[in-house]
């Protein structure tokens, strides 16, 4: 039997049970070979932006967060804004 002097990797799918390489490779007969598994493609592992999330969900993103900030006057304390924001959940 002839040995490889380097490694190659080819590339291909699982059809009907056993691999098909993409392109056809005429190995011996006998050659010892590994089949590496690689993670299905999926739209659900590429990551969008929040953009794109948005436009696809027909989400309005023109608001932008600086304007639901609310001045809060300086003589009121924190424990009057906790009140303020545990009433408004209620």
């Amino acid at each position: 039997m002839q040995h490889l002097r380097c490694r190659m990797t080819y590339r291909g799918q699982i059809k009907n049970g056993a691999p098909v390489l993409e392109t056809p490779v005429a190995l011996p007969e006998g050659m010892r070979v590994s089949v590496d598994v690689q993670p299905a493609q999926s739209e659900f592992w590429t990551g969008k932006t929040v953009e794109e999330l948005a436009r696809e969900q027909g989400i309005d993103n023109t608001v932008r967060p600086a304007s639901l900030v609310m001045d809060w006057p300086q003589d009121e304390s924190v424990d009057d804004l906790m009140t303020l924001v545990r009433k408004a959940r209620h």
